[in-house]
C-alpha cells in the first residue's frame, strides 16, 4: 500500500474534522473528480496542472455551490473551493470580461501587455485590474473575488493568489494547494472544541472558526 502524499495527508484531517464539528458542511463536499474531468481543465489552459491540485480534485471535486455560497466557508477569508467545471466556467468568464471592458481602440494594447505577462514567472504579480490565460479560479467568495492558481511556469508554479472584482494580490497566499490544505487543516485543529455544543456544531461558520451566535 503506497504512502499518503502531503495533499491527501491534510484533506483527510479537514474532513475528520468536518465530519465531527460540520456535519452539515461535510455534506456539500462533493464526490471525487473523474480523470476525465481534470483533463477537460488541464487541456483548456493548455497546460501542465500541478500534481497535488490533481490529487486534491481526486479526492473531492470541491463544494456545492447553487445560489452564492455554500452554508460555510472553507478557505481563509470567505473562499470555498470550485468543482472542475466551475473553475472551467470561470476562468472563461473572467477572459471574456476583459475581452469586453476594453473598448476596441485599447483591446491591441491589452493583448500586447497580456501576452507578456503571461510568460512572466508564476507569482510575477502587478496591482491592475487584468487576468492572465494561465490564471485559474479554483474558489471563489461569492462576490467576484477569490482564489486563483498561477499556471505559468518557475518555482511558483501552482502558487495560489486572492483576488477581488477591482485587484490580485501582488504576493500569492500559499505556494501551492498542499500548503493551502495543510494551513486549513491546521487552523480547524486549533478550534477550541470546548466552545462547540453538539447541538450547535452542524452550523459552524466555517472559515471563521468560530462557533455562531446563541
Amino acid at each position: 500500500m503506497g504512502t499518503d502524499t502531503a495533499v491527501e495527508r491534510a484533506w483527510h484531517r479537514i474532513e475528520d474534522r468536518l465530519s465531527r464539528f460540520a456535519p452539515r458542511f461535510r455534506a456539500q463536499l462533493n464526490p471525487p473528480a473523474t480523470a476525465a474531468e481534470i483533463d477537460t481543465v488541464a487541456t483548456a489552459l493548455g497546460v501542465a496542472l500541478p500534481a497535488d491540485l490533481r490529487i486534491w480534485w481526486g479526492l473531492s471535486n470541491g463544494v456545492r455551490h447553487g445560489i452564492g455560497l455554500p452554508s460555510g466557508i472553507l478557505i481563509p477569508e470567505f473562499s470555498s473551493p470550485y468543482p472542475t467545471s466551475m473553475a472551467l466556467e470561470r476562468w472563461r468568464m473572467h477572459l471574456q470580461v476583459q475581452q469586453d471592458f476594453y473598448p476596441p481602440g485599447m483591446r491591441e494594447e491589452m493583448e500586447r501587455f497580456v501576452a507578456g505577462q503571461n510568460t512572466q514567472p508564476a507569482g510575477t504579480l502587478l496591482p491592475q485590474l487584468y487576468w492572465l490565460p494561465r490564471w485559474l479560479p479554483i474558489a471563489g467568495n461569492g462576490g467576484g473575488g477569490g482564489l486563483f492558481m498561477d499556471l505559468r511556469e518557475g518555482p511558483l508554479h501552482g502558487c495560489l493568489v486572492e483576488f477581488s472584482r477591482e485587484h490580485q494580490d501582488t504576493t500569492p497566499r500559499w505556494e501551492s494547494v498542499t500548503q493551502l490544505w495543510v494551513d486549513v487543516a491546521d487552523q480547524l485543529e486549533a478550534v477550541d472544541t470546548d466552545l462547540l455544543r453538539s447541538d450547535r456544531v452542524a452550523d459552524l461558520r466555517i472559515g471563521h472558526w468560530a462557533p455562531p451566535h446563541s
